[in-house]
């Protein structure tokens, strides 16, 4: 429990010794110049298998009392069990960093315990004996990184918004309190959190009690009475604004930091809605006893479905002036869907996490299309598409070699995930589809489950083998990429399909075997002909019998299968397929070149479709003729839609050239939408040198803008330009720039320190003193901002931090800071001159680290005069 603090003591004496006199002489050289989810915390060779299960934890209950002043928390964990098949002789909890202070039992006799770097080890006097039942009780506290995270004005966060909250998945609840953290084993759970009054407390089920206390303390208990997993146990306590609605007799009530609650009821438009929607789509009621939802500050992701109270990140907010740029709905829905999937019904080990993942993220989908419409709903299965088209990953979904559960959550878990829903949805039609997954849901209700669960379920309501369909999208990885040609043959009136899969083969990576759709619109006929193609080899060819020449064949025109197509349609086939349905508008605005830039224009302006009209634009600043140019610069005006007007800029700061910037200069005058001004506003930093642009961008940097979004953008444009002499006009905004999102702090330190990299920057003391001070900033993401600011800084004066905070590093828990601080520290010896230089360094960190250990020792031998022993 030591370790935190004693790592604190050491930055803050570093960061005094490294000022701008202790190394101004000592060192010069010359340089060279040089991604709401929580970041892998250990990594474990070998495959993963479920944990074996001695005990059958019954019951835990938490009584906890934090401690904002010191970021701590303190209190008592009971867990209630009974060994399941076997005498159980020691009970092993996970728990890493506890400060253990006393261990009591009943039912049983306590011997001793042992403390190891992740387990507390209760060991027994006497075995518990099978289907007995027993608890122990556990005194602890702890001052947590990881599990629990506090935000308090001492951090940096505005006066009112104090707020401590909970993140257990995958595996972090261990660091602030002791328990079985492992997602195999599912329990009823009891909060009781002692907190000062005035704040809210929300944790799992209902409410129980609120019991004022000594202290001005207020004792909340929240019973979780349904069994859920460990990683769903959930906490937050502070100062909340809060709206509140049912959906039926569900009580539901949405919950954000004072500072936000302008932008509240953005956030709480579609719950009630979502949850109406699912319970009829799904089949199965809502489970739990209330919904709420709480917006937490640097929220470390984007939502955790804990049991009956959601956490999302307060980042999401936004004011209405965002137009269609922003909506909270999708992580509303994705988040909700995690009630049922993942909550009620959840992954046995993370190597199944797609069916926790996977199905929120179809279910999103499904929503989209109750909300918006089937256009919205085969854009966003279009959008997952694309994304798992660009991993490039040729994992299995269901893969066990991860090295921390947080690297299975990826494109494989949740967009793969989600269109494998799809497709069996496809194959098995929505009706007979809803009907498997009610009963899949029935049956394992407040249960632990695999993806042979699904299966077998599917199976078995269907009739039908999904052996081979299981097999090759869930168990092997990549997916089918196809390339696919068409030809005519009037005399005898058939079509022509060869399909030629051209995926990387490999024994992860196979040949697969799919019902492919073909349809042919023919002249005069009222729907288009449709037929399926089994596609399994290599390369096949496959005929159909039309009645005439196809005005437009399209490949899977419902947009059923998951693969890279490659098909490009005759010339006139286009014009028609630009009539069609949003994904073959989609596909055919890809395929045109500069011989289509009167159609691009055309769909530009007149689509129904915003997705439409967007890629329109990219595609015409993709031809960047004159021609193309002008037709997106006419497009540009008249936008209603913020999310083409989003898409016009960036495709006109992609040109790059006068007329573009002119048009864009014109647009940032009138542009209302914040997020659409910052976009034009970073497009400034290709016009370095232009005293117009110069000014407008240090007005930009003085002004204020909600999440800082306009200065941010101002800072990144003086990077991309390069410009050194807007260096104290960037710290000086940075230094008053204190509550940054943490996701925005790594851009703006970076984009300083490169600003300030030459050695004749005269502001480079200062920037280096400014990103040493926030190496011990209580926020861990400033931190890691700060140690990663200083490679690109590639100050050398920096190294006898760096070296120091690497020297005083130990354990084997991921250190992001340290992470950073190491990197850091390469890239700046990258740049040093010769071995000697190198030397006259080292010499230089020695002495500093002798110094730090000295004063340490000096502070501690003061303390104890200052508290002499008491009498016994």
């Amino acid at each position: 429990m030591l370790a935190p603090v004693m790592r604190t003591t050491h930055l803050l004496l570093a960061a005094t010794l490294l000022s701008s006199t202790a190394l101004a002489d000592s060192y010069e050289c010359r340089h060279c110049e040089k991604h709401l989810l929580p970041q892998p915390v250990k990594i474990i060779p070998g495959r993963k298998y479920a944990r074996d299960r001695r005990a059958d934890i019954l019951h835990l209950k938490l009584d906890v009392t934090p401690d904002f002043a010191k970021r701590t928390i303190a209190g008592t964990a009971t867990i209630r069990f009974k060994p399941i098949a076997l005498p159980l002789t020691t009970l092993e909890l996970d728990a890493v960093d506890l400060k253990i202070s006393k261990i009591t039992a009943e039912g049983a006799s306590v011997a001793e315990h042992e403390v190891t770097n992740d387990k507390l080890i209760i060991t027994f006097a006497k075995a518990v004996a099978p289907e007995e039942e027993a608890a122990v009780a556990v005194t602890y506290s702890a001052q947590p990184e990881h599990g629990l995270y506090f935000r308090t004005p001492e951090m940096g966060y505005k006066e009112g918004d104090t707020q401590v909250w909970s993140q257990g998945e995958a595996e972090l609840h261990r660091f602030w309190f002791p328990s079985y953290d492992y997602p195999n084993e599912r329990f009823t759970s009891e909060v009781i959190c002692h907190a000062p009054k005035g704040m809210e407390v929300v944790s799992n089920g209902t409410l129980k009690s609120q019991t004022p206390e000594a202290g001005d303390r207020v004792a909340w208990r929240w019973l979780q009475d349904k069994p859920h997993v460990n990683y769903l146990i959930a906490m937050a306590c502070g100062y909340f604004h809060k709206l509140e609605d049912k959906a039926g007799k569900l009580p539901l009530a949405l919950l954000v930091p004072p500072s936000h609650a302008a932008q509240a009821a953005n956030a709480f438009t579609d719950t009630r809605k979502i949850i109406e929607f699912y319970q009829k789509e799904i089949g199965v009621p809502f489970a739990w006893d209330k919904y709420y939802q709480v917006y937490c500050l640097d929220f470390l992701a984007g939502g955790m479905e804990n049991t009956s109270c959601t956490f999302e990140a307060a980042d999401m907010l936004f004011n209405s002036d965002m137009e269609q740029l922003r909506s909270l709905h999708g992580l509303d829905a994705h988040e909700t869907a995690h009630q049922w999937f993942g909550d009620l019904v959840t992954c046995r080990d993370w190597s199944h996490l797609w069916l926790n993942e996977g199905f929120a993220s179809y279910y999103t989908i499904l929503y989209e299309e109750q909300k918006l419409g089937l256009d919205a709903m085969n854009h966003s299965l279009w959008h997952e598409a694309q994304q798992v088209f660009q991993s490039n990953d040729t994992r299995p979904i269901v893969w066990r070699d991860y090295g921390d559960p947080m690297q299975q959550f990826d494109s494989r878990a949740y967009p793969k995930g989600a269109w494998v829903l799809h497709m069996l949805r496809s194959q098995l039609g929505a009706d007979l589809y809803r009907k498997c997954i009610q009963t899949y849901l029935q049956r394992h209700r407040n249960g632990i489950v695999r993806t042979e669960d699904l299966q077998d379920v599917i199976e078995e309501v269907s009739g039908l083998s999904f052996d081979q369909f299981f097999d090759q999208w869930l168990f092997h990885g990549g997916l089918p990429e196809l390339k696919i040609d068409y030809s005519w043959d009037a005399g005898s009136k058939l079509a022509r399909i060869t399909v030629r899969q051209t995926q990387k083969l490999s024994d992860q990576v196979r040949l697969f075997r799919l019902p492919l759709p073909v349809g042919f619109t023919i002249a005069g006929q009222n729907k288009p002909l449709q037929f399926k193609a089994d596609v399994s080899k290599d390369v096949e060819d496959f005929y159909f019998s039309l009645p005439a020449q196809p005005e437009l064949v399209r490949i899977d025109p419902d947009y059923t299968v998951l693969a890279k197509i490659t098909f490009t349609p005759p010339g006139p086939m286009l014009d028609k397929q630009l009539q069609s349905d949003v994904i073959g508008r989609l596909l055919a605005i890809s395929t045109l070149d500069h011989r289509g830039i009167d159609k691009l224009s055309k769909a530009l302006r007149d689509d129904a479709f915003y997705a439409v009209r967007s890629e329109a634009a990219k595609a015409l600043a993709k031809i960047a003729e004159p021609e193309a140019r002008a037709a997106l610069i006419a497009g540009s005006s008249g936008q209603k839609d913020a999310r083409v007007r989003r898409a016009v800029v960036q495709a006109l700061a992609a040109l790059n050239t006068p007329d573009a910037n002119d048009t864009l200069w014109k647009m940032a005058q009138s542009e209302k939408n914040p997020e659409i001004l910052a976009s034009i506003i970073t497009t400034w930093g290709a016009r370095p040198g232009e005293p117009e642009i110069a000014k407008a961008l240090r007005t930009q940097l003085a002004g204020t803008s909600f999440n800082s979004t306009l200065q941010l953008a101002a800072i990144r444009s003086l990077r991309a330009q390069d410009d050194e002499s807007s260096v104290p006009d960037v710290l000086a905004r940075l230094q008053s720039l204190n509550d940054l999102r943490g996701r925005d702090v790594a851009t703006a330190f970076d984009s300083l320190a490169f600003l300030a990299r030459r050695p004749t920057n005269a502001q480079r003391d200062a920037v280096r003193d400014f990103l040493a001070e926030k190496l011990s900033d209580p926020r861990r993401d400033w931190r890691v901002a700060a140690a990663k600011a200083l490679g690109t800084l590639r100050d050398p004066k920096a190294l006898g931090l760096l070296d120091l905070m690497l020297a005083i590093s130990g354990g084997d828990i991921i250190d992001p800071v340290l992470e950073a601080a190491k990197k850091s520290t390469q890239d700046i010896r990258a740049g040093l001159e010769s071995p000697a230089d190198l030397k006259k360094l080292w010499d230089r960190v020695q002495q500093l680290q002798k110094k730090s250990e000295e004063q340490e020792k000096e502070i501690e031998t003061l303390k104890k005069k200052a508290q002499p022993a008491t009498k016994k």
